[in-house]
């Protein structure tokens, strides 16, 4: 395969190397789309490659232009492929979006997919491992950050609205940052989404020892004593879960 430079509006060959017609038991979308899925993981085609144009996917793939359009605005969808306009526009493969992850959990959790005592447990898991590695690998920088946040949370948390929720959440974003793990980063972003919907419906009262708890958990990471700072921080999931829950109850009363 050709390699593409950085920005090229050249397609890589016609596709008909990475595409078979698309199966009749099957809806042509989803085919479609699936098989661009297959060839991106297996390095066929890159991030920065434009596929074929909308004339010659039909054409590969026997399908109608609509489905290939359709296919295409759920790649688009999943921040799989970016649409690019202009003379040396097209479709090309994305250069990756953490936050498409969060974004799915947040329309997942929008959707009331998510049970929240599934959400409550993988969250208590997911934070205990962020505390262990951020015991050993935290630097004085990224807890600097931390005690910064908390300045700014005690000064929001009696705002109402998506500011609030976002700087309540934002606390766990910068433990994960603590680990300096990306993929930790991801779940941990992924999951403070679904929290933030829930926070934005209504949410529990307002917590105004929230700054208290969160120098506690610092200092437990500047002493290495994980158990601790996980003990806190469970202890405040399922506080805070009972909150939502309560909340909710009265809304929906």
């Amino acid at each position: 395969m050709q390699q593409s430079q950085p920005g090229a509006a050249e397609s890589i060959g016609d596709g008909r190397h990475a595409f078979t017609p698309v199966a009749r038991a099957k809806r042509g979308y989803e085919y479609i789309a699936e098989q661009v899925r297959d060839a991106i993981a297996t390095r066929r085609y890159k991030p920065g490659d434009r596929l074929p144009t909308e004339r010659e996917m039909a054409e590969i793939f026997e399908v109608s232009r609509n489905g290939v359009r359709e296919a295409i605005r759920s790649l688009e969808s999943s921040g799989l492929v970016e649409i690019r306009i202009g003379v040396h526009g097209g479709v090309f493969v994305a250069a990756g979006d953490p936050q498409t992850v969060s974004r799915s959990v947040r329309d997942l959790a929008s959707l009331g997919a998510l049970p929240p005592e599934n959400v409550l447990e993988a969250r208590i898991l997911l934070t205990s491992d962020v505390l262990r590695l951020a015991c050993e690998r935290a630097t004085e920088e990224d807890l600097k950050r931390i005690e910064d946040d908390i300045l700014v949370t005690e000064r929001e948390v009696l705002q109402p609205g998506a500011q609030r929720t976002f700087q309540i959440t934002r606390f766990y974003r910068l433990l994960a940052e603590a680990t300096h793990n990306k993929v930790l980063v991801i779940l941990t972003d992924s999951l403070a989404q679904a929290v933030h919907v829930r926070l934005l419906r209504g949410g529990p009262p307002v917590n105004r020892r929230v700054g208290e708890l969160r120098r506690r958990i610092v200092g437990y990471i500047r002493a290495g004593d994980s158990e601790s700072a996980i003990g806190e921080i469970t202890r405040h999931l399922i506080a805070l879960e009972e909150s939502m829950a309560t909340a909710e109850r009265v809304i929906g009363a």
